[in-house]
């Protein structure tokens, strides 16, 4: 195994549960139960880091997208020269700014595999628990045996997974969906001269790798309907 593919295999590694955080995706209709979505924390990402090309060996910086949003990109040190990946991230409600710079690393550690295998995880759903205006799971749930290092499954089994009934479980868009969405705002911004992040927010939808069948279909017709404005716009122009 080349020195690559070692390194790969360390960065794509799971982590022990006490490295990962959970949040609400969607949510049935009456809001009692809801998809668990696994996050690995920052300093578990950092720790790793560090643990593969020392302190010195990788860096992360930060800019601002679109004014609501924010870009890491994480720099690793490969035969003398810094190799960066970048990824970003709208501002979170509770915190914006922190919430975005820190969901925006994340982002930039999967775009290096690390914490990828999180997405291979099947849907989980949990009952919740109201908190202000929003919810939480009641109980993280636990995670397959699989998506644990080897001897340290420390907390498996700590809640019992619910399923809603089949009739209330919404179906998550297809890759094709979310290509047709991202390609349609991408052609809309530059019919109107706008930022696609202006366009994400007026769609009013949760970020993509969230969005159920149904909500992706209804952005693709309200997105079909603004193409077809503009476009008319332009012609008369």
């Amino acid at each position: 195994m080349s020195d690559q593919s070692q390194i790969m295999k360390r960065l794509q590694e799971p982590f022990p549960y006490s490295d990962i955080e959970w949040r609400v995706g969607s949510t049935t209709k009456d809001k009692t139960k809801g998809l668990a979505l696994a996050y690995v924390t920052n300093r578990a990402i950092q720790n790793r880091l560090d643990d593969i090309f020392g302190p010195f060996g990788w860096k992360n910086e930060y800019k601002e997208w679109k004014g609501s949003s924010q870009l890491c990109g994480i720099s690793i040190k490969h035969e003398g020269e810094w190799i960066t990946k970048w990824d970003g991230a709208s501002d979170s409600n509770q915190e914006a700014v922190k919430g975005g710079l820190s969901d925006s690393m994340k982002r930039a550690a999967y775009q290096w595999g690390i914490g990828r295998y999180l997405y291979k995880i099947p849907q989980m759903w949990c009952e919740l628990k109201p908190i202000g205006k929003s919810y939480a799971l009641k109980k993280n749930p636990a995670l397959p045996a699989w998506a644990l290092p080897k001897g340290n499954q420390e907390d498996a089994s700590q809640s019992e997974l619910i399923s809603p009934p089949i009739e209330e479980e919404p179906t998550m868009a297809t890759d094709q969906q979310k290509e047709n969405i991202k390609g349609t705002i991408i052609e809309l911004s530059a019919m109107r001269n706008t930022d696609v992040n202006n366009i994400y927010q007026a769609l009013n939808m949760p970020p993509l790798e969230q969005v159920t069948y149904k909500q992706a279909e209804a952005a693709l017709k309200t997105l079909e309907k603004w193409f077809k404005q503009a476009q008319q716009k332009a012609e008369q122009s």
